[in-house]
């Protein structure tokens, strides 16, 4: 399945006549998170789990990148540009995680930040 099938997939779920756009966004956001939490909370949680997480959460970011490079987004050309900013990051910071050299956590605190922020409608 691809990412834009997985994304239509998950947006499917929420109920769109009682969920802002911002809020759909924000309970993928947190849901994307909870998966991490979980997986690398468990210690016997399994490579495989802990690295379909990881990949779960780096498409969300390379999909939240190609909206806001697309020049009909209307968030501000700022924002837009930190957002794209940030999902580099994520990218490279998850290749840390896998090599073993970082932690995922940063990842998890960057995800509840920007969920709160939709959530809150400040996006």
């Amino acid at each position: 399945m691809g990412y834009p099938q997985y994304a239509a997939t998950a947006y499917a779920a929420l109920d769109a006549s009682i969920t802002s756009p911002g809020r759909a966004e924000a309970l993928v956001f947190a849901k994307v998170t909870r998966r991490m939490e979980q997986v690398f909370a468990d210690e016997a949680a399994t490579a495989t789990a802990r690295v379909s997480a990881l990949h779960d959460n780096r498409r969300l970011w390379q999909a939240a990148a190609i909206a806001c490079a697309d020049g009909t987004n209307v968030l501000p050309a700022e924002l837009r540009a930190s957002l794209i900013s940030l999902a580099g990051f994520v990218d490279r910071h998850t290749s840390e995680v896998l090599s073993g050299s970082a932690r995922p956590s940063v990842l998890c605190e960057i995800n509840r930040r920007i969920a709160s922020g939709l959530s809150s409608g400040a996006a």
